[in-house]
């Protein structure tokens, strides 16, 4: 592969939680989901959690993107599925008919936006050009509905950095749930890289949920994006991983630059000779081992990772003061947990990671997503960088804007029945649209 000197830096693009934030049960294989079905929530909380975590990582000097909400509740879809009538009429009757398909109309599941594409950085490229492909989501109906405003607000973001492109085609065979299940491995910043595709399908399959990406995804996006045979990898998610709510990759592995740290059963066994085949060409291409840590089911049980999202920590490189570290963002439960804490404890003595911050994302976590799941990371020159309209970044007055309108707008409460009030649904896409106005976007397009 050529090499290029350029820098590059991982931005991050992380959405504000929607009014309409609900705990709907809705995700497949999603423990955390289903167990929090038909709670109250909080949307209010839910977005400040979601900024509170923005502004740490653009304190840590790392470029940070904000999306609003996608406008909810959906009445295109509602009206698609056969719901007439006016807004309040439709609400109701849906709710009296078929509550889930209220709650997909309304799902905030869009701020999860690790799930909104997969990213081919132009490192990697021999044109020069990164390129992005929007997932379909084609699992689930609530998310199969974000993937036109994503593919929009994206083009919007890089279109004059790189080619956005249309989710796949397919359905089902060739479900797309994003960069969850795509890991990216590389020397420093603006060398070419390895890239990784996790999938579930194929025998022996899970015995309780359903793979949510197939080996055909992973195959499709690595000939759409035009990258070379020898520096992509299949491993198939280990079916026991999956049936213990490991609906995607990034709840039991991560990885940054040179680093993958996974459990014992984040990949199945006949993905050994798969990840040897990773280790040999990473030294060839890298000029330097692959830093692999398997943490063992003995040191952390399969369940204890899963409730407490270690594996799906985000982890930045932070410049300060002319000095890069790296920092690991955990979510507050890691913390919580005794083995977390130690295994984290012991990464960081070890200089694994420079620093450790713990954020407090319960009302995410309780839908089934960590500090990993809410951001999109997009690996960028900095010609590309430059491409971005600066309506987008996170700023100190851009914060301090979006604050006031949630905590003047957003409920404290919610619960599904709440959805079928026209009023509050009414109020909810004002909402969305004064926090588009506030980033620069067509309030209509939210």
């Amino acid at each position: 592969m050529e090499r290029r000197e350029m820098t590059f830096v991982d931005a991050q693009i992380d959405r504000i939680v929607g009014p309409t934030h609900h705990f709907g049960g809705l995700g497949v294989g999603n423990v955390a989901s289903q167990m929090h079905a038909g709670q109250t929530s909080n949307p209010q909380a839910a977005a400040l959690q979601g900024l509170d975590k923005m502004r740490l990582v653009a304190g840590l000097g790392v470029p940070q993107l904000i999306l609003p909400p996608q406008l909810r509740p959906d009445f295109e879809l509602l009206k698609a599925l056969g719901f007439t009538g006016a807004p309040a009429e439709i609400l109701q009757s849906v709710l009296n008919s078929d509550p889930v398909i209220l709650s997909a109309a309304a799902s905030c599941s869009a701020m999860w936006t690790a799930n909104a594409a997969t990213v081919t950085p132009s490192c990697d490229r021999n044109n020069g050009s990164a390129v992005m492909t929007i997932a379909n989501l084609s699992a689930s109906l609530h998310r199969s509905i974000e993937a036109t405003c994503t593919q929009r607000e994206m083009a919007s973001l890089f279109s004059n950095a790189f080619e956005v492109r249309q989710a796949l085609p397919g359905g089902a065979p060739m479900r797309d749930e994003g960069a969850a299940n795509h890991m990216r491995l590389s020397g420093t910043d603006g060398q070419p890289g390895l890239n990784v595709f996790v999938f579930g399908n194929g025998s022996p399959e899970p015995q309780s949920h359903w793979p949510r990406q197939t080996k055909a995804t992973g195959q499709a996006i690595a000939r759409s994006h035009g990258l070379h045979e020898s520096d992509v990898f299949h491993l198939k998610q280990h079916p026991k991983a999956i049936d213990a709510g490991a609906f995607h990759n990034d709840v039991v592995a991560m990885s940054h630059q040179d680093l993958l740290i996974h459990h014992e059963l984040a990949f199945a066994p006949e993905s050994c000779q798969e990840m040897e085949r990773l280790r040999s060409r990473f030294e060839d291409v890298v000029q330097s081992p692959l830093r692999v840590l398997n943490i063992s089911e003995k040191e952390l049980t399969l369940n204890d990772a899963i409730k407490s999202y270690f594996f799906n920590s985000q982890i930045v490189t932070a410049s300060q003061a002319g000095k890069t570290r790296w920092t690991i963002l955990c979510p507050v439960q890691v913390q919580q947990n005794p083995v977390t804490h130690e295994l984290v404890k012991r990464l960081c003595a070890e200089q694994v990671f420079h620093a450790v911050h713990f954020v407090d994302l319960g009302q995410s976590m309780d839908g089934g997503g960590g500090p990993a799941c809410l951001r999109l990371r997009v690996p960028l020159s900095e010609q590309e960088l430059a491409c971005v309209p600066a309506a987008a970044f996170w700023t100190e007055s851009r914060d301090s804007d979006l604050r006031a309108i949630i905590r003047d707008r957003y409920p404290s409460e919610l619960k599904l029945a709440d959805l079928a009030n026209h009023e509050i649904c009414q109020k909810a896409l004002e909402t969305q649209g004064l926090i588009a106005t506030c980033l620069g976007r067509n309030p209509a397009h939210a």
